[in-house]
């Protein structure tokens, strides 16, 4: 039970992030596919990761590999594609507040399931 609420909390909060990009980098001209590329990306990494953990464990490797190139195609678009070319023309603020939302998304997306209980 507490596996599927911490899944809830992940599927309303980590998509949010995904807006939060959007919403930083829109003065920059980021476009609404941005923001749906990365929230298709954090659902398929999430539902997968569920799967893996609580439908089919017998082929968690399967899921979480699945979900694993999700994460590094977010993290990849945000560090060093589109988004970031994105934050990198706009500057200043933009920069700075997209900067901290990407280490955010790499560090405390990356650690999180190991701190669960």
């Amino acid at each position: 039970c507490a596996q599927f609420l911490r899944y809830i909390d992940w599927v309303l909060t980590v998509p949010l992030m995904c807006v939060e990009f959007y919403l930083i980098l829109k003065v920059a001209g980021a476009k609404k596919s941005l923001m749906w590329r990365l929230i298709f990306l954090s659902v398929v990494m999430l539902v997968t990761g569920y799967i893996g953990e609580a439908i089919n464990p017998e082929n968690a490797q399967v899921w979480g590999l699945i979900s694993g190139i999700a994460y590094f195609v977010i993290v990849y678009d945000i560090w060093l594609g589109s988004a970031k070319k994105l934050a990198v023309e706009a500057g200043g603020a933009v920069l700075s507040a997209h900067k901290a939302l990407c280490w955010f998304v790499l560090v405390g997306w990356a650690i999180y399931p190991s701190l669960r209980a």
